[in-house]
């Protein structure tokens, strides 16, 4: 749509200046230049290369132009470039932020000619931020890479699987993690672009140029046209035969492949080592023709060594084949002077592999191919005849195919083919049956001897018979298998897995992957005690699966002769369904009157939500002075950074503890079928609201609630087998702003006095609850100076004292506020009311309030009762600090002395040495130790006894032989 508005618009454009000026536009297919191949690098004024360029018979490569070139790629645009044949190659460039301007007539990269795979290259474009082609529609062959970008964002709306024509595949990496805006594509028709201001465009766009009149393009155009006829397109479809579009050339020309152009005869010669084949423009002579001196490919005399030899470089003993530019450089090569190695590990084009390497008919060395993932056939090899096998790999092997997982076929040779020397070596291909292997093993002139082949596990048969297996749905746990007695051999296998989620079949590759690979397959092999029979059919009762699981089987027989194999198809069967599980509940929204939530659950037929209001305690609320225990909210204030990396994760493998044990019991005491005694009937006797939700509901917003209450909130899913465990979420509404508000306030002062009084009922529909309230009085001495005094009541008091306040103050106060606290916090307070006297009635007071006036009354030079008991407790605690650090210091002092021996030589305590001889008793005490026992050259136990009188401070050891000591010997 943006590109048609944007040709409508250069339409206006172009007939006004036409109108004025009177110049005809130019016909931009008048102008026509090629260019061969362009590489473009160290110096930005080689872009000037390009000038004038409108196809490009080759390839494009713009790399390695350093920061220190300033280049101003804003000049640099080159309009009339169409068509490029080869590759188009973009990196190392520093300083290009973008290419929309560079190339906006590029309309197709043919990719005869590639770069690995790849016909469309943009890597290590450090300040490139944008990658736009304004007309690019096609890239017949090959591939795109996009990949090690910093700073190119907007990818996702790139489509490259519609923009290239080939199947393979496409490498798009995000370069940036910092990219801010994604493409959305908006207004393209396509739905896919190259950025927010560029759509992508692809082949099927054959789009008019409205301002050439011109409706329709011919059939041969690609990407628009400026005039119904072949000679009007941007560029041709096919061939191109002196700017017209045509589908062959005329007999008068040559046909060049590679560029998918007409030439006459001195065009064709002209380009480098080409010939005239036929009406071919061809760069080698195919096998049989040899060139002549009018560069014309003539066929070869009968004993004449027509060949073409390929050898590889030197110092390199093999040619090696990694992709489809790699296969190129071999096409028309007959002979390979060297060993031959395949190792393709992307998906490429087997047709066109097979175009480049048909040609080769004899090998010297040997032939390798291995690790070809996406390679299925090889019948790109069936007119080799010979391979040689010198050297030979690993001293045996003429021939190696390994590990291609996807190779199901060999080929069929269109002569005889012989390996001179060596055998042939074949394993880890998984797809590749026996038969095949075996067929191709004598169908090859070799020495078998040599020969080293894979012997699958009787999985990958080519053709095997047919068992005819059924299954049947038992149960939400069990399936029962039957089969004929007829087909049974051996030995029975039964292989089965799970169907993930959104995956219609399972591919058998998973099947025929090695055996130790098979991790999602359950094999189960089946003996004659385990199967029942009756009479024509066995049967197998296949258990402990899962409910509602899509599960795909089959069953094997094997162990006699190779002709009795069979197998069965895979067979998918869906077990039935169990009672759900707990859904999900999720909180994702509230306010002060609904709660938003997010459902969601498996094999359910319906929802019922329950709604229970969990009201505050009115009772249990004013038991609780909250003047002297103000209510907060806890909040750990530790930041992230407090932690090191050692209590963090050990914090974290807590939480998965945690959650780990949360669905361990969830699990064990899940309502389901098997253990229908932990179901409960259907809650809702209490609930204030019970809703019967649809199955498709996966949001649902609670209204009409009670601003800042307390609900309660299960969910349970439903089938027909019965309803699933609660799932429960308690949330609070939020609180209003302004819902604390005091509907009226009165403050005035009894003259003559200096008491005020305070006139306020609650408010009618506060956050929650009311706990207490600030009672604000002000004296406004200036603007800036003001005196102030607060009191706290509780709202049990204040109700009791029928909402009237009485206070004597020491001061005067001209105006009087209140700040209400509720269970959401100190959210209001009210406007300053003006003080005024209170006249005869405002001074009566109820009987209530005056027995609180008494209990509360105190002196007016006095500050708050609050404030006295934290003045007091505050002089308190200083008090008891005190004590405690004036005995600690006696203590210290105490025991200083002591140890000094102070009170030795102290003349005014005679009699204190004979009441604290403390520390000679425990020396002495301390000489009577208990037996001791050592070790006697290593090997002898000797036990020494201490004898000690009652009435001397002496003692002797001795060693005693008879009673009083003893001597042991230990070995």
């Amino acid at each position: 749509m943006l590109l048609n508005i944007g040709y409508m618009l250069l339409a206006l454009a172009s007939s006004a200046a036409t109108a004025t000026n009177k110049i005809k536009l130019p016909d931009p297919l008048t102008e026509h230049k090629e260019c061969t191949n362009i590489d473009i690098r160290n110096e930005c004024d080689k872009m000037l290369l390009l000038e004038n360029c409108t196809v490009i018979t080759g390839y494009m490569m713009i790399t390695l132009l350093p920061v220190n070139q300033e280049c101003n790629f804003s000049l640099y645009t080159f309009p009339k470039l169409r068509e490029i044949t080869g590759y188009v190659i973009f990196t190392e460039v520093r300083g290009l932020k973008s290419i929309r301007d560079m190339f906006p007539s590029l309309t197709v990269i043919r990719g005869r000619r590639l770069f690995l795979n790849y016909a469309l290259g943009v890597s290590s474009m450090h300040d490139l931020e944008l990658i736009e082609f304004q007309s690019l529609v096609a890239i017949q062959r090959g591939h795109v890479y996009i990949g090690n970008n910093q700073k190119l964002c907007q990818l996702n709306g790139i489509n490259a699987d519609r923009l290239t024509l080939s199947s393979g595949e496409n490498h798009i990496v995000m370069g940036s993690k910092n990219c801010t805006h994604r493409a959305s594509c908006t207004g393209c028709e396509s739905n896919y672009c190259w950025s927010n201001f560029t759509c992508q465009r692809f082949e099927n766009d054959n789009v008019a140029h409205y301002d050439q009149n011109s409706q329709n393009c011919h059939e041969e155009c690609l990407g628009g046209c400026y005039n119904a006829t072949a000679a009007g397109c941007v560029v041709c479809r096919g061939l191109t035969n002196a700017g017209v579009c045509v589908k062959q050339c005329p007999p008068d020309k040559y046909f060049l492949e590679q560029y998918q152009r007409c030439y006459t005869r001195d065009e064709c010669v002209a380009h480098r080592g080409h010939y005239t084949f036929g009406f071919d423009c061809v760069s080698f002579c195919p096998s049989g023709y040899k060139p002549n001196a009018k560069m014309e490919c003539v066929q070869c005399e009968p004993q004449e060594a027509c060949i073409s030899v390929c050898t590889p470089e030197e110092g390199d003993p093999f040619m090696a084949i990694y992709n489809l530019a790699d296969a190129d450089e071999l096409r028309g090569c007959q002979i390979i002077n060297g060993s031959l190695v395949i190792t393709i590990r992307s998906q490429v084009n087997e047709v066109q592999l097979e175009q480049s390497l048909s040609s080769i008919r004899e090998i010297r060395g040997h032939l390798k191919i291995s690790r070809c993932s996406h390679l299925s056939s090889l019948r790109f090899l069936r007119n080799l005849r010979r391979i040689h096998g010198d050297p030979l790999e690993n001293r045996y092997y003429a021939f190696i195919l390994y590990n291609n997982k996807h190779l199901s076929e060999l080929w069929e040779p269109t002569k005889q083919l012989e390996f001179v020397n060596g055998g042939m070596f074949m394993h880890r291909n998984n797809k590749l049956c026996n038969k095949n292997i075996r067929d191709f093993q004598d169908i090859v002139i070799h020495d078998k001897v040599r020969d080293s082949l894979q012997t699958s596990d009787q999985e990958v048969l080519c053709g095997p018979a047919k068992l005819q297996l059924r299954v049947q749905v038992r149960s939400h746990r069990t399936m029962l298998l039957s089969w004929p007695k007829a087909q049974t051999s051996v030995e029975l296998e039964l292989i089965y897995r799970i169907v993930p989620a959104g995956t219609s079949q399972i591919l058998e590759t998973d099947l025929e992957a090695p055996i130790c690979t098979r991790i999602n397959w359950q094999r189960l092999l089946l003996f004659a005690d385990d199967l029942q029979e009756n009479g024509t059919h066995y049967s197998y009762q296949l258990d402990q699966l899962h409910p509602n699981t899509r599960y795909a089987c089959l069953l094997r027989t094997f162990g006699g002769d190779l002709k009795h194999e069979a197998r069965s198809d895979v067979i998918y069967v869906q077990t039935q369904r169990d009672i759900p599980k707990s859904p999900s509940l999720a909180l994702i929204k509230k306010t002060d009157n609904s709660l938003s939530l997010r459902i969601s659950a498996q094999d359910h037929e319906y929802f019922v939500l329950d709604v229970y209001e969990l009201p505050d305690d009115q009772k249990y609320l004013d038991e609780r002075n909250f003047c002297k225990q103000p209510p907060f909210l806890y909040q750990d204030w530790r930041s992230l950074l407090e932690y090191d990396y050692d209590d963090c994760c050990a914090h974290k493998a807590e939480m998965a503890d945690d959650r780990h044990f949360i669905d361990e019991m969830k699990a064990m005491y899940r309502c389901s079928l098997d253990a229908p005694g932990n179901c409960a009937a259907v809650a809702g006797a209490d609930a204030k609201l019970q809703l019967q939700l649809p199955a498709n509901t996966t949001t649902y917003d609670l209204r009409n609630l009670e601003r800042y209450r307390a609900y309660s909130l299960q969910l349970q899913a439903c089938n027909k087998f019965g309803c699933s465990s609660l799932t429960t979420l308690n949330e609070r509404t939020n609180s209003t702003v302004g819902a604390d508000m005091l509907p009226e306030l009165t403050v005035c002062r009894v003259p003559k006095t200096t008491e005020y009084i305070m006139r306020f009922a609650e408010p009618p529909k506060p956050n929650g609850l009311v706990v207490n309230y600030v009672l604000h009085y002000r004296n406004n001495v200036s603007d800036q100076v003001a005196e102030t005094h607060l009191s706290c009541l509780t709202r049990r008091e204040h109700a009791d004292a029928e909402f009237v306040h009485v206070k004597n103050l020491n001061g005067t106060y001209n105006e009087g506020a209140v700040r209400v606290h509720s269970l959401s916090g100190d959210h209001t307070i009210t406007p300053y009311m003006a003080i005024t006297w209170c006249d005869h009635e405002q001074s009566q007071i109820p009987p209530t309030t005056a027995s609180v006036k008494e209990q509360l009354q105190v002196d007016a030079s006095v500050t708050p009762v609050t404030e006295l008991e934290e003045t007091h407790t505050h002089a308190h605690g200083i008090s008891i600090f005190v004590l405690c650090f004036l005995f600690g210091c006696g203590l210290s002092l105490v025991w200083l002395l002591y140890k000094r021996q102070c009170w030795r030589k102290c003349p005014g305590l005679p009699g204190l040495r004979q009441y604290v001889p403390l520390r000679e008793q425990w020396l002495r005490e301390r000489q009577q130790t208990e037996d001791r026992q050592i070790l006697v050259d290593g090997f002898e136990t000797v036990r020494f006894q201490n004898n000690n009188s009652n009435n001397s401070n002496n003692s002797s050891n001795s060693i005693n032989n008879n009673n009083n000591s003893s001597s042991s010997s230990e070995y």
